[in-house]
């Protein structure tokens, strides 16, 4: 499969693409991303409080990750008909476990955040 190239839209963006390069830390940009907007395809229209979300999965290696967008023009394939645009700290605590997240799939920049990382990330965002 042919990724699309990633140019930089926003600054969590330029932060992945730093994360990728080894010059910013990786639990750094997950926090950020946790208090980032987020565009999430959804297969159905969501109401209040997330009733109807229904998760776009890809399967990696027998793990299921939900993708996620940095930006809502990101999502140039036909992934879902909905996308929910939400701070990441709602998505993260909502997320079951077992799930992984796929950040911007389809790009030359895609970020795996593997099921234990997202349990990580709950936990310190559960934290007092």
């Amino acid at each position: 499969m042919t990724l699309l190239t990633f140019a930089p839209e926003t600054e969590i963006e330029h932060r992945i693409l730093e994360v990728q390069a080894g010059r910013y830390p990786a639990d750094t940009l997950m926090l950020e991303l946790a208090n980032s907007d987020l565009c999430i395809p959804s297969r159905a229209k969501v109401q209040d409080g997330w009733h109807g979300y229904v998760p776009v999965l890809l399967e990696q290696n027998g793990i299921a990750f939900v993708a996620v967008f940095t930006a809502a023009s990101r999502q140039t394939r036909d992934f879902a008909d909905h996308l929910l645009r939400s701070n990441g700290k709602p998505f993260f605590l909502r997320l079951p476990s077992g799930y992984g997240v796929l950040f911007n799939p389809g790009y030359d920049a895609q970020l795996f955040l593997p099921p234990d990382g997202v349990a990580m990330l709950k936990h310190d965002l559960s934290g007092p």
